[in-house]
């Protein structure tokens, strides 16, 4: 058997927004509805070295492949691969050496999907918090779906920040540092093992929190969650790890009041009163979802 290995310049010419949003989305709603497999995610920390690998495999029913994903984030480089498999036969179909790539782009269109359908439709500013990799694809990945936004950017690092802001305004986003103005939207992206300071939600209506993904991370202050409206990639896995659990365990909020992400997606979100938070701990059926339109689309 040979085994086809696609590398990243041929993953850059089948990949568009649109595909891996279509992906992404369907794989969510297919979740929310039980058509899935999601087996639990082993993860490896590598605290000295400043790195994390994640493992993760997801089935999407009736879809011609399962897949396997390892991805790795080393001194907030990301790397991986995935390994597409026949759901039929079990032979491997492809590796889709795509240094992680993949990977960054899921979550960015997971981030985007979710936060346009929660988040206030005339909030035309976004808070981003973080100023690594997935900062700069949040934003970018919302502006495909709410071109007029505009960004403020908050970092530990006013250097980070500012080579962010110059980053995000070379591709005509609009972006600055932040300032003591409130967002009424907030995006965050930080590997933080402790909250993030709470002032910087003080004006947010919506909140979507992408960077708590393994035990042990923790972004937002618990009290952000009482009396929201919660949204979870998946029950157990954000119960477990997210920032959900996290504020479920200081006692702030019950563990069975989530959405679940893919329904808000399929049905919409009508806001009645308070804030919302989306916590997304992201999901190897995303990896699957994508990786077989990648497939696909190169078939063609």
């Amino acid at each position: 058997m040979t085994l086809r290995v696609i590398g990243l310049d041929e993953l850059r010419s089948a990949v568009t927004p649109e595909l891996v949003f279509d992906a992404v989305r369907a794989a969510l709603i297919a979740h929310s509805e039980g058509r899935t497999q999601v087996p639990l995610p082993m993860v490896l920390d590598f605290p000295t070295a400043s790195g994390d690998c994640h493992v993760k495999a997801g089935y999407v029913d009736g879809s011609p492949h399962f897949t396997v994903k390892i991805a790795s984030t080393f001194a907030s480089v990301n790397n991986g691969l995935m390994l597409v498999v026949d759901a039929t036969t079990g032979e491997p179909a492809a590796v889709l050496a795509d240094e992680g790539r993949l990977t960054a782009w899921r979550t960015a269109a997971a981030g985007a999907l979710i936060t346009d359908a929660m988040a206030p439709a005339d909030g035309e500013e976004v808070l981003i918090l973080g100023t690594g990799d997935q900062a700069r694809l949040q934003a970018i990945w919302l502006t495909h779906l709410r071109p007029q936004v505009s960004f403020q950017v908050w970092g530990r690092r006013p250097d980070a920040v500012a080579q962010l802001v110059e980053t995000l305004q070379s591709t005509g986003i609009q972006a600055r540092p932040v300032t003591e103005s409130a967002a009424p939207c907030v995006i965050t992206t930080t590997p933080a093992t402790a909250p993030l300071p709470i002032e910087l939600f003080s004006g947010a209506l919506h909140i979507t929190g992408v960077g708590t993904d393994m035990p042990g991370k923790g972004e937002l202050p618990p009290e952000l969650f009482a009396g929201v409206t919660v949204a979870t990639d998946d029950h157990a896995q954000c119960l477990d790890h997210g920032d959900f659990g996290n504020a479920v365990r200081a006692g702030v909020i019950a563990d069975d009041v989530d959405l679940s992400v893919g329904a808000v997606l399929r049905d919409g979100f009508s806001r009645r009163t308070g804030r919302s938070v989306a916590d997304l701990t992201g999901l190897g059926v995303q990896d699957a979802a994508t990786a077989s339109a990648v497939i696909a689309a190169l078939a063609e």
